[in-house]
């Protein structure tokens, strides 16, 4: 699958982020997440240290070294699940928690997730995160769902309405490619080694972003896939596990149905029983 032109995208450039975490905090308070322990990574100004069931959208900081000035600068990104056209965690999921929305996104169900983490092992991103039983083990999963409910409604997502310098933008898939690369122009004489990410990847992912150095550099893959041991579930497991789970369904209908009947029409159960019974005791 594709990237559509008129699809909904968020346009994010890196060269305006000042790294504040408004986006981050937007995001908890809209989704009503909780605050997490502090949890900083050593060196930096990120925190926490990774995403997580409660931490759906990160601030990333990664420090650079530039030989040629004997400077360091932070390389700051904003992480949170891709909205991959092409998604594999779209194609493997065996209940329907996540499926494409009609504005292109990755839309999320969370109340069909069983915790089957096929979706994690799938994505090349490494977005899918878990909340843990202690026990069941692995529970449901979470991630950004580009704020469907405000999508559907008209609205712009969270992260983009309270962003201050405007480094998030809310257009058509269409226009944040064209704005991207107008825009890699712009700063090239002050980042020699900016780029677009997103577009040509996973069919076109619905944030495309304005990298001021090569996608390696901020933790991104290059070129990034899904394995095949994943085409091989998503094209034969996934089929399989829903006509068993019909099965299973059906089966648990049926010994329902039997088991009910047996307890309501067998033996001394039965009406003419009953009454034959009553009266011996007459």
């Amino acid at each position: 699958m594709m990237a559509q032109k008129t699809d909904k995208a968020i346009l994010v450039d890196t060269s305006l982020c000042t790294g504040c975490k408004a986006c981050q905090l937007a995001c908890k308070e809209w989704h009503n997440l909780p605050a997490m322990e502090f949890d900083k990574v050593p060196g930096t100004y990120q925190n926490p240290a990774d995403r997580s069931f409660n931490t759906l959208t990160l601030m990333r900081f990664d420090e650079k070294y530039d030989r040629k000035t004997n400077t360091f600068e932070w390389l700051i990104r904003k992480d949170q699940c891709m909205h991959c056209s092409d998604a594999p965690c779209v194609a493997i999921c065996s209940t329907g928690a996540l499926y494409q929305h009609k504005e292109g996104f990755v839309a999320f169900d969370q109340e069909s997730c069983i915790g089957c983490g096929y979706c994690a092992k799938a994505c090349p991103f490494d977005i899918p995160r878990y909340q843990y039983d202690s026990f069941t083990g692995r529970d449901k999963m979470n991630k950004c769902n580009f704020c469907q409910d405000k999508i559907t409604n008209g609205e712009q997502p969270a992260c983009v309405q309270t962003c201050p310098t405007n480094a998030l933008e809310l257009m058509s898939w269409d226009e944040a490619v064209k704005q991207a690369y107008k825009r890699v122009e712009q700063i090239k004489d002050r980042f020699p080694n900016a780029n677009v990410y997103g577009d040509k990847i996973m069919g076109g992912t619905h944030y495309i972003y304005v990298l001021t150095e090569k996608p390696e550099e901020y933790g991104l893959p290059t070129n990034p896939k899904t394995n095949e041991l994943v085409e091989f579930r998503s094209g034969v497991i996934k089929p399989v596990t829903e006509v068993l789970m019909g099965a299973a369904g059906i089966g648990f209908l049926a010994n329902f149905i039997v088991s009910s009947t047996a307890f309501n029409f067998n033996g001394k159960d039965e009406p003419e029983d009953l009454l034959k019974e009553e009266k011996k005791h007459e």
